[in-house]
């Protein structure tokens, strides 16, 4: 069961909300509600009993023209209409800056961060999050270098590599190793990782993947299974039994074999399925939506009816808690 809450509604009334909205019933069995935000992108904000939890947190949605992976740039990408957006555009050999002003006004504080890979999408805004809030930071080689070269202690960064299974306050998370998405028509390749060492601030292009991972959540009542790009590992995945899945669900996940049904089947049918990755993320978080979701988003979820029709399928909305009751 799930509830919406108020954007304007603070951490801190949502956390006493998460321990008392069971009443005293809900105390006296022990059982725990949990709050996901979707942050956009891959974006999202985890609030448990006692953890706040960020997982790829990209805020700065800059105005990027064309793609961060490629040097090609398209016409409809050169031509675009940006509507009222007057903020500068950025290119792939711009050096990155986050956004702090929209970053400080939705992050106020967190527990940890966790992070699928290290394209700017996913891991640019984490350096700046990690030493405002002091989070322990969990991903791969290349996000620990981009954090270090950055500043960040080494005592906040947890570097994983998939296999992992790791327990933490009032949760634990096994790592999974991943694949990235098949990316334009799957010429998309990248084995870079972002070096010891680095020089910053990095250019947009320096982002690169440095390996891909997924995360799989255990909370008291919940798992979660997480996703940050449109592909996956069969054999990774094969038996987990999340009941929330936070599916990739852009186009790329076309260029993978039998994708919704194999995804659904190897993690037994989750019973929330919430799609993830899907918004324009070069937009501001006022913009409109409706032709990303139009495009991706709802074919995706039409997919998943085709195969569940009784599937509790969430298509989330930018920075509005919804609320998860345990059974």
């Amino acid at each position: 069961m799930i509830k919406k809450l108020n954007n304007k509604l603070s951490i801190p009334f949502i956390i006493i909300l998460l321990f008392f909205s069971y009443g005293c019933e809900t105390s006296q069995s022990s059982k725990s509600n949990i709050s996901l935000k979707y942050l956009g992108a891959a974006g999202w904000e985890i609030l448990s009993d006692t953890s706040t939890v960020l997982i790829d947190p990209y805020l700065s949605r800059i105005k990027l023209v064309g793609n961060s992976t490629t040097k090609n740039i398209s016409n409809s990408a050169a031509a675009r209409d940006w509507g009222k957006d007057q903020r500068p555009k950025f290119y792939r050999d711009d050096e990155y800056e986050p956004d702090t002003l929209v970053i400080n006004e939705h992050i106020s504080s967190a527990d940890y961060i966790f992070v699928h890979h290290t394209h700017f999408d996913h891991a640019a805004d984490v350096p700046y999050i990690a030493k405002k809030t002091g989070a322990k930071v969990i991903g791969t080689e290349s996000l620990s270098n981009l954090l270090r070269a950055h500043g960040v202690p080494n005592n906040q960064i947890i570097t994983v590599k998939g296999g992992e299974d790791y327990v933490f306050d009032n949760f634990s998370v096994k790592v999974l190793p991943s694949l990235h998405s098949a990316l334009r028509k799957k010429l998309y390749f990248n084995s870079e990782s972002i070096q010891k060492g680095i020089k910053v601030p990095l250019k947009i292009k320096q982002y690169v993947e440095g390996n891909s991972l997924m995360y799989y959540f255990r909370f008291k009542n919940h798992k979660v299974l997480t996703m940050g790009s449109m592909n996956f590992i069969g054999d990774a995945i094969e038996g987990l039994e999340p009941n929330i899945l936070l599916a990739g669900s852009a186009n790329s996940r076309k260029e993978i074999y039998n994708y919704t049904e194999r995804l659904l089947s190897l993690t037994n049918y989750p019973d929330i399925i919430i799609p993830t990755h899907w918004d324009d993320f070069r937009v501001t978080y006022d913009a409109s939506q409706e032709a990303a979701i139009k495009s991706k988003a709802s074919p995706f979820i039409e997919d998943v009816k085709n195969i569940l029709p009784n599937a509790e399928i969430i298509l989330p909305k930018h920075l509005e808690p919804m609320v998860f009751e345990s059974k």
